[in-house]
């Protein structure tokens, strides 16, 4: 064999370059046929592929999506009881500035009385009804108050103290038909008397003033004061206005018919009139 090379080497060299071009040709068409095998399997796999990139995809925002939801809501019942405690702060701080206005307004209403000295306390609770006839204080005895003191607001006149205890008191206000008090109009200065209105079945938390003269010109918005002529009331504290001057007569007088200044509907703090200075 090898002297068969040597002595044609010509057709070696040709047949050489043959094998060569054989084996190219075989090696082209198993890569031709490979390539179309892996073109038909990704015309297959591809789609697939996409789709389940999709489903995964959407399978991740969901719960992420649940997470977020999950976050917000937790966020949202953390700022809703914070709202709430916030909204709570608020109306303590509310309650307190009206609470400092009116005890300013007493203060006020204390200060300008040189003639009497008072004391305040709170409203601690009331009898039945709509008007507060009757109510209780929260002082008594142990801080000086007395049976017959006079009960009052900056607005004007509340009553007069029926009942003590050690630490409590009964008031028994002006719109409570056993209520009476001396007083006088501003204007014209006639005398006559404060009754309430109020029964345990009737109530409109208005006042009647009755024995006015009969040729008193009491009119429809007159000032109603205590006269200070009963002992128990001192003199020149606000009543209420004449809303209406009763056209029937009884005897030599006249009647008013008296709105309280005092609003007794929303009562909480009061001024017990402790001592008359002579």
């Amino acid at each position: 064999m090898p002297q068969f090379f040597k002595r044609k080497p010509l057709a070696v060299a040709i047949f050489l370059a043959i094998l060569l071009i054989v084996l190219a040709v075989v090696t082209s068409g198993q890569r031709m046929r490979l390539t179309a095998l892996e073109g038909a399997m990704g015309e297959v796999v591809t789609p697939v592929q996409g789709f389940m990139y999709r489903i995964a995809t959407s399978v991740s925002d969901f719960f992420h999506s649940m997470e977020e939801r999950k976050q917000m809501s937790a966020r949202y019942e953390e700022l809703k009881g914070r709202v709430a405690q916030l909204e709570q702060q608020q109306l303590k701080m509310d309650e307190t500035i009206k609470e400092n206005e009116r005890l300013r307004a007493l203060l006020d209403f204390k200060e300008d009385r040189d003639l009497f000295t008072v004391t305040g306390v709170r409203v601690t609770g009331k009898d039945p009804g709509n008007w507060f006839n009757t109510l209780t204080i929260g002082k008594g005895s142990r801080d000086g108050i007395t049976v017959n003191m006079a009960v009052v607001t900056d607005q004007g006149l509340i009553g007069r103290v029926t009942d003590v205890g050690s630490h409590w008191s009964k008031v028994r206000t002006i719109v409570d038909r056993q209520s009476s008090v001396s007083a006088l109009i501003e204007r014209t200065r006639d005398n006559g008397m404060v009754k309430g209105n109020n029964t345990l079945t009737f109530e409109d938390g208005l006042c009647q003033m009755i024995n006015l003269p009969l040729d008193s010109d009491v009119v429809a918005g007159d000032r109603i004061i205590t006269s200070g002529l009963d002992g128990i009331f001192p003199k020149g504290i606000n009543i209420g206005e004449v809303v209406e001057v009763s056209s029937e007569r009884r005897e030599k007088y006249k009647t008013a018919i008296v709105k309280p200044n005092a609003d007794f509907l929303r009562i909480e703090e009061v001024l017990v009139v402790r001592q008359v200075n002579e």
